[in-house]
């Protein structure tokens, strides 16, 4: 096994531990002692490469949205509907990690991995969308867009994800095609 390998192994094991504990008590009563014995890490090795708990959390969901990144096709752009129609099949999938996140307050971190990835597709122009060169690139417009698609995703898990991931797909697009009449120009 290689040493990345054997990174990304400890990675998961550390998550999965992290997990389980936020399941039993809130994350600001976890200890990194308690969690680095039942992950079967030094403390040395978890302040090297992680330095806190949410560190943690941030790089495993970077690399669950990678693997989301992966499925995309490669040769064609994506629509704002199969876009956000694959994230909310990501969020249902991991939906109890996800409400644990959020009881933990770990809001901002599932808003960080929305825009990484939103952006990287923005910048490999992966993205099809009929006011591309207007909305999309508009400063603030992933910060916009990330507070609306992860509001809406927090709300559909709080609601029992009783529509399909494929109608808030369809939302999502038919929303973010909504333009204001006029958009101010920064001073």
């Amino acid at each position: 096994m290689s040493p990345q390998e054997r990174k990304q192994q400890k990675l998961v094991a550390i998550y999965q531990v992290l997990l389980q504990l936020m399941s039993q008590k809130p994350m600001a009563d976890i200890g990194i002692t308690e969690l680095c014995q039942q992950a079967d890490v030094s403390r040395t090795y978890f302040y090297r490469n992680y330095g806190n708990f949410e560190k943690i959390i941030l790089m495993y969901q970077e690399q669950l949205m990678l693997k989301y990144l992966r499925r995309l096709p490669l040769t064609a752009k994506s629509d704002m509907a199969d876009l956000m129609t694959r994230y909310f099949e990501v969020i249902k999938h991991d939906a109890d990690t996800n409400r644990l996140l959020i009881q933990n307050g770990q809001v901002m971190i599932v808003f960080q991995t929305f825009q990484s990835v939103f952006q990287i597709l923005m910048q490999h122009d992966r993205i099809s969308h009929p006011a591309r060169n207007t909305i999309i690139n508009e400063p603030y417009y992933v910060e916009y867009l990330s507070g609306a698609v992860v509001n809406v995703a927090i709300t559909w898990l709080n609601k029992g994800m009783i529509e399909s991931p494929q109608y808030l797909g369809k939302l999502i697009e038919r929303l973010s095609k909504t333009q204001p009449a006029m958009m101010p120009t920064p001073e």
